[in-house]
């Protein structure tokens, strides 16, 4: 039987509505991408200075909280409560305290930051020797005045580094381009064994093998080959063996329901909308309003920080990737057990 001109219309519309969904997202968030409420800290000698350069961040969209100590903000860091903080000293010196490996994103904007004050500081005080120099009648007073001037044009901002990633991949490449193969991979291991593998029990027993070796393997390539991770190697793989449990049963439970609808509701929820929403590549709140937050209720989002917070944090702020990853688990086997579309 030869499809009708009214299924050939319906299809064509459902894979325009598929190919707008994927144009939206991954242009938005890369177009709407900026400063929403990132959390930095702020170590300032007094209430007027912190209030003084707190504004202008606020304004900016970061949001600020006031440090009295460095050891403060080391621990804030190590627990993902905040990405870095600029410290403001008594005689002036700015320091930037970055954690790249929460966010290389985060980490230039505080690096920008800290030496758009620094640029602040030398303008007014060039301008302030100017005029002192002019009036100034005593060649060593004078003399003086350009040593200072000279010193001062010399400044700079300083910069320590509290988490980096190692040297062999500073940026943490291997980890922001991780977000499409930790979605794509998942799905197109899930559809493979859904369709190579006969019976609906070994089809289980086959998801659970490929999470194992799959996380495994992930994090071996990531960490000795690319060598984007340090870390304890068997602990972070049992973050991706979960990540990748999770992007299984979720796809074969929606195939053992709907069938091969399930695989178009699978792809935009994992490769379409997880991919792009991830924040691998930036911070989640770097993304749209709202956005980065419901990307992290996804597997890739919720996989990635996973292993970020596995791999350089000592497993700091996991209990909520842990639980959305959880939850795709069970819920992916709930729908297998349910469903029917399989032999058993």
């Amino acid at each position: 039987m030869k499809s009708s001109w009214k299924f050939i219309l319906g299809l064509t519309v459902a894979l325009t509505a598929i190919l707008s969904i994927m144009m939206t997202a991954f242009s938005m968030p890369a177009v709407n991408s900026g400063i929403h409420q990132v959390p930095i800290g702020l170590i300032a000698p007094d209430d007027a200075t912190y209030q003084k350069l707190a504004t202008p961040l606020k304004n900016k969209g970061f949001k600020v909280e006031q440090y009295q100590s460095l050891n403060t903000v080391k621990d804030q860091v190590n627990q993902r409560k905040i990405y870095g903080a600029i410290e403001l000293s008594n005689t002036g010196d700015v320091t930037v305290y970055q954690a790249t490996a929460a966010s290389s994103a985060v980490a230039q904007a505080l690096n920008q930051i800290g030496t758009g004050i620094v640029d602040q500081q030398k303008a007014a005080g060039i301008k302030q020797l100017a005029l002192a120099a002019q009036q100034a009648g005593d060649p060593i007073m004078l003399k003086t005045i350009n040593a200072r001037m000279t010193a001062l044009q010399a400044k700079q901002v300083k910069v320590v580094e509290l988490k980096a990633f190692p040297k062999t991949d500073a940026k943490g490449v291997g980890l922001a381009a991780g977000a499409l193969p930790i979605a794509l991979g998942g799905w197109t291991g899930s559809v493979a064994i859904a369709n190579a593998v006969k019976g609906k029990w070994q089809k289980f027993a086959a998801i659970l093998c490929f999470a194992f070796i799959g996380g495994l393997g992930l994090v071996a390539v990531i960490q000795f080959g690319i060598g984007t991770f340090d870390g304890n190697y068997w602990l972070t793989s049992l973050g991706a063996m979960l990540g990748i449990a999770a992007t299984g049963f979720f796809v074969l439970g929606l195939l053992e329901v709907i069938g091969n609808w399930g695989l178009a509701i699978a792809a935009i929820t994992l490769i379409l909308l997880g991919n792009p929403l991830s924040g691998l590549t930036s911070a989640p709140e770097m993304l749209p309003s709202g956005w980065g937050a419901f990307g992290q209720l996804l597997p890739p989002g919720a996989t990635g920080t996973l292993l970020r917070n596995l791999a350089f944090f000592d497993g700091h702020a996991t209990a909520l990737p842990l639980l959305v990853l959880a939850t795709y688990v069970l819920g992916g086997m709930l729908l297998f057990k349910l469903g029917d579309k399989s032999e058993i």
